[in-house]
């Protein structure tokens, strides 16, 4: 099992410290997950609630942060990802009750993977999506230590 795999298990049972901007956000976690994809139910905050619905930076904030750990089911051992861009579509006002956030891997080509992301409410109607174009970071190449000098080369001085 991968280690990215592990923590997608520790995350969803709670085990898992989540980082600070998750907490400084307020960002809902996963319920579960599996091979392309994580998913997760969760109360709106009213504190994120103005006049005209949930603020739309605050679900943005949530589908980048559905998509990146997305990428925890497709990512190999030491390799990262970066968010290259983000798409939102808002199509209905959220004003509260409860929402169920869904990502899933839909295209990979290269380095670059893309993930859908949808927001619906607890009576099903779809009220936001988001796609976002991640960036894998491939693991550093160990170093041949076999291939090093054994002493660094000599500097000139000044």
């Amino acid at each position: 099992m991968r280690s990215y795999h592990r923590l997608l298990d520790r995350i969803v049972a709670d085990e898992a410290s989540p980082p600070a901007v998750v907490e400084a956000l307020r960002l809902p976690g996963l319920d579960g997950w599996a091979d392309g994809r994580v998913w997760g139910t969760w109360d709106v905050d009213p504190v994120m609630v103005g006049p005209g619905g949930m603020f739309g930076g605050y679900l943005a904030a949530v589908a980048d942060s559905f998509s990146g750990i997305c990428m925890y089911t497709v990512l190999e051992d030491g390799q990262w990802l970066a968010t290259r861009e983000l798409t939102m579509r808002f199509l209905l006002p959220v004003t509260g009750g409860r929402v169920r956030t869904e990502s899933a891997v839909v295209r990979t080509q290269g380095r670059r993977v893309w993930v859908d992301t949808v927001f619906t409410t607890e009576d099903g109607l779809k009220v936001c999506t988001a796609q976002a174009v991640q960036v894998v970071i491939p693991a550093k190449k160990p170093v041949d230590e076999a291939r090093l000098p054994a002493h660094p080369p000599a500097r000139a001085l000044p």
